[in-house]
Formats: structure tokens, C-alpha cells, sequence
């Protein structure tokens, strides 16, 4: 099996430092920034090239601190740890891209009950199939009952919404629409993924529909062509970026997360916060026990507040730019 690597960079919504300097007594860095360094591990300025340094590093300064004496024995307080991805390589980078925040969507799933003429006392159903139970790769079902009180479409269909609104267990919310006649489904957020540091990944709710019983003259549901918002997570929310840095931590050695007490490195993603995203994939060559050689993937991911009004993404990209467009295999710059 083919190893892939994962590196997660994580920046906050904060002022750039003006005259930025890593380590020692003249430190001048603030948690949450991210710089670009060369192969020497020195910042990165702006224009510089593949000729200038074939390889560079991703770094993230993080809340730890740490001391130490100098060769001279003089004590350095304070100086904080940083977070470093795997040096990128030059000429091994076979991706370079950017995705704006985008929020996420649920599934909307559309009925139209034109054509239906409800009749007094009879019983109608629908039933919906729940598709994203992975614990139950069959489907789970639940099955709305409906005994009409009158034959106006509207008042039905109305009705039909406020049954389904009603039930304590329903994982979708339901609408009538008057003008159309069109009865709405729409999939519920999951509430078991809200914090940083949760078990769960991030998940939605994806469900079909039909109209079950023969009373609904020639309707009938399809689940296929009524959806009329197919579901999508988005891109750099925080439920998404969370996950990213905890399946990423499995690098750091936090592996198991049902022992107790659980131990795991602290979450940097900021809940509630929004992120631009730029991925960076690359080849890299190993050598293994018995002398083994081969391939492996490395992939860069940073993570930067969409909304900063600092603009520490543009000048990240100030120095990326340039760089990933010197590369023997040139790549396009990266814009918000």
C-alpha cells in the first residue's frame, strides 16, 4: 500500500508582524502567523524563486513557548514553537490550487402534488429512506401517515408539512408551498459534530423520498429528479478544517480517541471561523526496512480566515505565487 502524508497549517485572523524574526531573543512572531522559509529556514520575501531555494517550508507559529541558554549562556525566554510541514519540493510538486470558503448545503428534495385531489378520510404515506446511516447500508426508513380532513390541495399539503414538522425524531424539515404545490424536504444539520475537538467527522443528511399509498391518483415521487439541491459540505468551514487537523494529528501520534482519558494534541481550528484553503501535493521518494524504495504523497494543507481583514493570506501568496510559477513544471497563481 501506497503511504500519503498529511501536513495541516492553520492560521488565525490576525495582524501580520512587520519586521518578522524567527527565534532567539529577537523574536518577533504572533501565534497564528504563517511564513514561508526558504531551505535555510529563513522568511521567504516576496519574488524570490525556484532558482533562489529548490525547496521551502510551511510554517505555524503556535501558542508554546519554550526557553533556552544561547552559545554565549545567555537565557532566551519565550520563544515560541513552530509548526513545520514537510519540506516542499521543487521540482517533486504536482499540485498547486486554492479554494475560497464556501458554506455548506443541504439536501433539498422537492415534491410537486399538483394533480392530486385529496379525498376525506383516506390515508395517505410517505415514506422517506435515509441513504447516510453508514451503519446501516440498507437505508433507514420512516414512514409519514397522513389522514386527510378536507379535499383542498393546499390545506393538505399543509398539513401534510406541519406531520412531518412535528415528529420529535425527524432528521428533515418539511415546507408547503402554496403557489407550485410543491411540498419541500429538507435535510436537517447534524448536532453531534459541532465542537473542536468531537469524535464525529463532519456529515449530512441524504434521503430519498416516495409517495407510498395508491391514493394520490397518477403521482408519484422520484427520488432522482426532485432534488433540487444536491448536498455539498462546503469548503473551509470549521467542522471541515477540524476534521483535516485531526486526521493529521495521527502524524504526532494521537491515534486512538476512544481510550479515556483521550490524549490529543489542542485543536487550533477557531469554531465559528471561516477559511480560504490552498493545497500543495507533491512525490517524494523513501527508502524502507530491507532496502525497499518507492513513492509516497505529501500534501500540504493551509488554512486561512477568509474574512481577515490583515490580509496575511495575500501576502502568504505574495511569496507563493512566484515561487510555484519558477518551478520546472510552472503552475498558475492562486487568487481569492
Amino acid at each position: 500500500m501506497q503511504a500519503k502524508i498529511e501536513n495541516v497549517i492553520i492560521g488565525k485572523d490576525i495582524s501580520r508582524t512587520g519586521s518578522a524574526v524567527i527565534g532567539g531573543a529577537g523574536e518577533t512572531l504572533a501565534v497564528g502567523e504563517v511564513f514561508v522559509l526558504d531551505k535555510d529556514r529563513n522568511i521567504m520575501t516576496a519574488g524570490a524563486t525556484y532558482t533562489n531555494t529548490d525547496t521551502i517550508y510551511l510554517v505555524e507559529v503556535l501558542t508554546d513557548t519554550y526557553d533556552y541558554s544561547n552559545e554565549a549562556g545567555t537565557a532566551v525566554t519565550g520563544v515560541h514553537k513552530l509548526l513545520y510541514s514537510n519540506p516542499i519540493k521543487g521540482n517533486y510538486v504536482t499540485e498547486y490550487s486554492g479554494k475560497a470558503y464556501a458554506a455548506a448545503a443541504e439536501e433539498v428534495l422537492t415534491i410537486d402534488l399538483t394533480g392530486w385531489t385529496p379525498v376525506i378520510g383516506t390515508d395517505y404515506s410517505i415514506r422517506v429512506v435515509y441513504t447516510d446511516i453508514n451503519e446501516h447500508p440498507g437505508g433507514f426508513t420512516k414512514t409519514y401517515h397522513y389522514t386527510a380532513a378536507s379535499a383542498v390541495l393546499d390545506t393538505e399539503g399543509d398539513a401534510f408539512a406541519t406531520k412531518i414538522n412535528t415528529d420529535p425524531d425527524r432528521r428533515i424539515v418539511a415546507a408547503y408551498n402554496a403557489g407550485p404545490n410543491t411540498l419541500t424536504l429538507t435535510g436537517l444539520a447534524y448536532d453531534d459534530n459541532d465542537e473542536v475537538d468531537e469524535i464525529n467527522d463532519y456529515a449530512q443528511v441524504t434521503f430519498k423520498a416516495f409517495l407510498l399509498s395508491n391514493n394520490y391518483n397518477t403521482l408519484t415521487a422520484d427520488p432522482y429528479s426532485s432534488i433540487s439541491t444536491v448536498p455539498t459540505p462546503g469548503n473551509g468551514t470549521y467542522r471541515l478544517v477540524r476534521d483535516e487537523e485531526k486526521w493529521a494529528q495521527g502524524y504526532e501520534g494521537a491515534l486512538n480517541r476512544t481510550i479515556f482519558p483521550v490524549q490529543k494534541p489542542v485543536f487550533r481550528t477557531v469554531k465559528d471561523e471561516t477559511y480560504d484553503t490552498i493545497v500543495i501535493r507533491q512525490k517524494d521518494g523513501f527508502v524502507a526496512a530491507g532496502g525497499r524504495s518507492g513513492e509516497t504523497d505529501i500534501t500540504t494543507k493551509l488554512f486561512i480566515p477568509y474574512t481577515a481583514t490583515t490580509n496575511q493570506m495575500d501576502t502568504i501568496l505574495s511569496v507563493l505565487n512566484p515561487w510555484m510559477a519558477s518551478l520546472p513544471t510552472p503552475f498558475a497563481n492562486v487568487s481569492f
